[in-house]
């Protein structure tokens, strides 16, 4: 999972504060998600689908 949202954050030339505020939450919150030490809520993690424009199972399924 954390590669496929560094992936995707990168390939649309996006820093990890960009991504935190189309989704709400604090830059260093999303860093800690992003690095899997944090989980992200289904509120977030819907948002994730629509900023990168792909599924749940995309993102977070290995």
């Amino acid at each position: 999972m954390i590669h496929k949202l560094y992936v995707a954050r990168r390939e649309r030339g996006l820093y990890q504060k960009d991504v935190a505020r189309k989704i709400g939450i604090h830059p260093q919150t999303y860093h800690e998600k992003e690095r899997g030490k944090k989980e992200f809520t289904l509120r977030e993690a819907k948002a994730l689908t629509k900023l990168f424009g792909c599924t749940l199972n995309d993102l977070f399924q290995d």
